[in-house]
This record gives C-alpha cells, structure tokens and sequence, in this order.
C-alpha cells in the first residue's frame, strides 16, 4: 500500500504514463534544439560580419571595422547569456524532477531502502544466472 501511494505521488509530477527517463530526454532534447538555434545564429553573425569586413575599406573605414568587431561581440555576449540562461532552466528542470523523488524518500527511508535492496537482490540473481555463476 505504501509503495503504491510512493508511485501515485511520483506519477503526478512526471504526468501519466511517463517514464523519469522519457521526461529527462525531453528536457535534454529541448534544450538541445535550443543550443543548436542559439549556435546557428552566432555562426550567421560570424559569416555576417565576415561578409562586412571583407566588403570593407579597412584603411579608410576604420570605425566601420570597429562598429562591425563590437556587433559580433554583442551577438556573442548575447549567445554567451541565451546559453547560461538555457543551462540554468535545464538545471532547473531537473532539480524538480528530482525534488519529488528525494522527498519520497526521506518521508519513507524504511521502504526506500526495502526497495533499493530488492532491486539489488534481483539485479544480483539475474547478473549470477547469466553469467553462470551461482
């Protein structure tokens, strides 16, 4: 009865019928897919000021030079801040994932290690009878 009131609770914050490791890629995944937007818009803005300083007079359009050279570092500060905000929401994300499983455990040691030995146990008898030890 315990251990189903244990995975009750933890069902409702991974939502129905997913699993902690679906919902862990999930994150991951977004955040993903997130870098890879952030990384292409600093390559544009790379090739971009490439562009611009190749069309350039260097000698006679010196402050131009620099305007296009501070443009790239904003877009870089810019990607620099958009990454670190990404790693602290993915961060976050996991700590409440995370959160609801150490509360389990610490309103439930008794059964939480009862569990972890249980699962030990099998996971030693299936490793003892594939390798043939035992």
């Amino acid at each position: 009865m315990v251990l189903k009131k244990m995975y009750e609770k933890t069902v409702s914050w991974i939502g129905e019928k997913t699993t902690p490791n679906e919902a862990v890629n999930r994150i991951v995944n977004e955040k993903v897919a997130d870098a890879d937007v952030w990384k292409t818009q600093t390559a544009e803005a790379f090739e971009d000021a490439a562009r611009k300083l190749r069309m350039a007079d260097v000698s006679a359009q010196g402050e131009h030079v620099k305007q296009i050279l501070q443009d790239v570092e904003d877009r870089v500060n810019q990607f620099k801040a958009d990454v670190g905000a990404g790693y602290q929401a993915m961060e976050a994300d996991y700590h409440k994932m995370a959160e609801p499983v150490e509360h389990i455990i610490v309103d439930h040691p008794i059964p939480s290690v009862l569990i972890a030995a249980g699962i030990g146990a099998l996971m030693g008898i299936f490793l003892a009878t594939t390798t043939g030890e035992g």
